[in-house]
């Protein structure tokens, strides 16, 4: 029927369908960017990280040719801090006559002043000629050589094990001492070799 007198604008309804969807769309993505909340705090660790690397592997040694080594995922250094942040830490400490002794943790930290290496979440410390200690926080005092904790740890050997708060460990000598609230389990004499 020509000349109805009624015709729809170019555009008319799919127009105003794609307005209110886009609009609706607008809306969802606001209410869902709100509901996630503010954005977290930068950690409080100082201003800024001034260098970072992946994949990680220090060597030091000392005046007596002694070394340790460590390894990390990654490394993050905070100068106003003075320390180095590590994940997934491995340290090794070599010793000229005998098998290394090894530390791996989650995390770690290295300070500048003084190399003292702290190792944090699940530290696993192993001396292949003796034991397998384990604790949550550990440090390594290079100039002292010697690794200490004050927190609980668990100590086992082929004869038996131990557990306590607290152990230092002289890295260059085959020395260790538990510290308190020791109890231990023997298994057999050690001087048993059977």
């Amino acid at each position: 029927m020509a000349g109805s007198g009624t015709s729809r604008p170019a555009g008319g309804r799919p127009f105003w369908l794609a307005v209110l969807v886009a609009i609706a769309a607008g809306m969802t993505v606001i209410l869902m960017w709100q509901r996630q909340g503010p954005a977290p705090e930068p950690a409080a660790e100082g201003p800024e990280v001034d260098a970072e690397a992946w994949q990680v592997h220090l060597r030091q040694r000392d005046a007596d040719g002694q070394a340790w080594e460590l390894f990390a995922d990654h490394a993050a250094h905070y100068p106003e801090a003075g320390h180095t942040k590590l994940t997934e830490v491995r340290l090794v400490l070599r010793r000229a006559d005998r098998p290394s002794i090894t530390a791996e943790a989650r995390r770690g930290r290295v300070n500048d002043a003084d190399n003292r290496v702290t190792l944090e979440g699940d530290v696993t410390l192993v001396d292949p000629e003796g034991y397998r200690m384990t604790t949550p926080t550990l440090h390594y005092l290079p100039d002292a050589e010697r690794a200490e904790t004050d927190a609980p740890v668990r100590l086992v050997a082929d004869f038996g094990e131990a557990t306590a708060v607290g152990a230092t460990i002289w890295t260059g000598q085959r020395r260790l001492r538990l510290h308190d609230q020791v109890h231990t389990t023997a298994w057999r004499d050690p001087r048993d070799a059977s």
